[in-house]
């Protein structure tokens, strides 16, 4: 059935005109890496090089990678009637891409590539493989099957997200065929330090500070029946750091520390309080959907919206919803 889809996928890419690629609402290694690949894909193809909507600002981090701009904000490339094709990548928020969709003036079709667990098939076509590693792993699949040269921009591509997904193959996401497909995109070009460097090797002082304040903050928590630490909105804009420069604490923590589910809770510029959790023995993807996210069985995370921190008598962090005024 896969190779079926991705037979299916081939034929829509190069019957479009112009289509159309969306990352994920947050934009990430793997939603980037793994639609510029396919950015790739096309441009070997002798196809023209498709626009990749972001929600948000491609991080500084990302900005070094091959065909980053194709990655546009201006929503406003929705509103062309010529559109035939949308490809979502690593999206697993259906409302998200229907949002985007609505504002197209015919009704294109649609391709969904993801891994994630609580994805509600929302395409035409629904590559969604939810033991891959990274949806990354899932675009290779699609080169794989149709036995397509992979150039070195797209196997850095696709490294980069297979690395973001995985922690650098150290979570519980890493798989024999992570590691399979990482050694071949090596020997196909992977450009791996610049990949290490880029997802890796950019925290500024500043950033390790406000990681400290976390650690400190480690704590079992009764109610969450884990261990849970938070960071404020005082703590980010005291010590000045971006949002983008503090992801990854969750992974981290959940890599050095020695308990089975850990909860990573975050003041946002939004007046909302996000949770990031990873388990080892849970499925957090659940817990996500129920409150209005999604993610992985082992990563998942949600937003709780009009809430703060607070820190009780007993020293633990809890999140309170704000008194409408």
């Amino acid at each position: 059935m896969e190779s079926f889809r991705n037979k299916q996928i081939h034929e829509e890419l190069m019957r479009a005109r112009n289509p159309v690629f969306i990352s994920d609402e947050r934009v990430d290694g793997d939603s980037l890496g793994s639609s510029l690949a396919m950015v790739d894909f096309l441009q070997t193809s002798g196809k023209p090089k498709p626009f990749v909507y972001v929600a948000t600002q491609v991080p500084e981090i990302y900005k070094s990678m091959p065909f980053i701009d194709r990655c546009t904000q201006n929503i406003e490339i929705f509103s062309d009637p010529t559109i035939d094709l949308v490809v979502s990548f690593d999206c697993s928020d259906s409302e998200f891409i229907k949002r985007l969709i609505a504002l197209i003036p015919n009704t294109p079709r649609v391709i969904n590539i993801d891994h994630h667990k609580t994805n509600s098939l929302y395409g035409d076509i629904n590559q969604v493989i939810v033991d891959a590693s990274a949806t990354s792993e899932v675009v290779y699949g699609f080169f794989e099957s149709h036995h397509l040269p992979i150039s070195k921009d797209a196997a850095t591509c696709l490294f980069a997200g297979l690395c973001f997904d995985t922690s650098a193959f150290t979570n519980s996401a890493t798989n024999d065929r992570a590691l399979d497909i990482a050694s071949k995109l090596i020997l196909s070009g992977a450009r791996i330090q610049d990949a290490i460097r880029m997802l890796f090797k950019n925290r500024s002082v500043a950033a390790l500070r406000v990681w400290g304040l976390a650690l400190e903050r480690l704590h079992f928590h009764q109610d969450f029946d884990s261990v849970i630490t938070c960071l404020t909105r005082k703590d980010i804009e005291e010590n000045q750091v971006s949002e983008e420069e503090i992801e990854g604490l969750s992974n981290f923590l959940s890599l050095v520390t020695d308990t089975e589910t850990i909860y990573v809770l975050r003041e946002t510029s939004e007046q909302g309080v996000k949770v990031s959790m990873r388990s080892s023995t849970r499925d957090v993807s659940a817990i996500a959907k129920s409150n209005g996210g999604g993610g992985h069985e082992k990563a998942a995370g949600y937003t709780v919206k009009d809430a703060h921190l607070v820190c009780g008598d007993d020293r633990c962090w809890r999140i309170e919803k704000m008194i409408a005024k």
